[in-house]
């Protein structure tokens, strides 16, 4: 491989950057910390996130995560929400 590749496998619908410790949202631990780094999805998804304090840049606290693909509770600054497994699964974060 040479400088600046980047390899990605998807597993399961989820997008896993195999050099840098990046994963969905719906894919770490609860009681987890880290930073938002970037959202998959369109310019509808992102707008609605947005509105809700959701963006790159963010640190939150993954809360917990109801079932295999029920919702994951986060906090972000001082709001609590629920997003559907979908939605979590194109939230890319950096856990700490």
């Amino acid at each position: 491989m040479g400088g600046g590749e980047i390899i990605i496998a998807i597993k399961r619908g989820c997008v896993y950057n195999l050099f840098m410790k990046k994963m969905s949202l719906a894919q770490i631990k609860a009681n987890s910390k880290g930073k938002i780094t970037e959202i998959l999805g369109g310019a509808n998804l992102q707008s609605k996130l947005m509105n809700m304090g959701v963006r790159s840049g963010k640190e939150f606290t993954k809360l917990s995560h109801i079932g295999l693909e029920g919702p994951v509770v986060i906090k972000v600054g001082r709001s609590i929400l629920a997003l559907g497994h979908s939605i979590a699964s194109k939230i890319i974060v950096e856990p700490e």
